[in-house]
């Protein structure tokens, strides 16, 4: 999976999502440009950008942005709850920052 490295400037290869997860495990944040807006169930939270990074080898965090708009909502995952929440493959651009 090719990605955009914001930092470096420049394109860099990903072995996929265990990859990403990987960067993330070592300082890394992954930003998912989504292709269109997603809600939760509730209604209460709408975005279109997840910024995702590590806390510690298995606890990972999830910060929203709506339409260039940094949210102050977060969610909290450990290692298993990605296999259901974090999907860069739906994504329309994926970014390292």
């Amino acid at each position: 999976m090719k990605v955009y490295d914001t930092v470096n400037k420049e394109e860099v290869e990903v072995e996929g999502t265990k990859g990403l997860i990987e960067l993330m495990r070592n300082g890394r944040q992954v930003d998912l440009y989504l292709k269109e807006k997603k809600s939760d169930e509730d209604g209460y939270l709408t975005w279109d950008v997840e910024h995702w990074s590590s806390i510690d080898v298995k606890r990972f965090i999830r910060c929203y942005s709506l339409e260039g708009k940094v949210l102050g909502e977060s969610t909290g995952h450990n290692i298993y709850d990605l296999e259901n929440e974090f999907k860069p493959e739906e994504a329309q651009k994926v970014e390292l920052s």
